[in-house]
């Protein structure tokens, strides 16, 4: 009976330089690292602008501050997009397909009162809503004269 002796590789009896050329990863492709941001991703340089001016460099998604009241919470606003989506879905084919499949551009069309007599062959507002519209536009002043 012969045992199998393991082998045992130490640095005396074999090649660590071969043995890493044999079993490596070898990336010969071209890099498609960008050479020219490697400045303002330096970690040196960040800091030192921020030593000099006492800010860090301004984030592109950074937090806007303003009046939103009308808005509302995140949930509520989310929940009018997603209605506003399940209805848009809701109309016929042909009239999604003349506002490429988008609620903004059906929005953005009934927004512009110059298309409003389309607005009405298409059906999406009724013939009664528009003379309403156009008497709340008049002001009593008209009215009279």
């Amino acid at each position: 009976m012969s045992k199998n002796a393991v082998f045992l590789r130490t640095p005396y009896n074999y090649d660590r330089d071969a043995a890493t050329n044999e079993s490596g990863l070898h990336c010969e492709d071209a890099s498609l690292a960008q050479q020219h941001f490697k400045e303002e991703c330096d970690i040196n340089t960040i800091l030192q602008k921020f030593n000099i001016t006492g800010l860090l460099p301004e984030q592109p998604l950074s937090p806007r501050y303003g009046d939103f009241t009308g808005i509302g919470d995140y949930h509520t606003a989310l929940n009018r997009v997603i209605a506003a989506q399940h209805e848009f879905e809701a109309l016929p084919a042909q009239i999604r397909a003349r506002f490429d499949n988008d609620p903004s551009n059906l929005i953005e069309f009934l927004e512009n009162s110059d298309n409003r007599s389309e607005a009405e062959e298409l059906g999406l507002i009724e013939k009664a809503a528009a003379e309403v519209v156009e008497a709340v536009k008049t002001t009593p002043e008209k009215a009279a004269e």
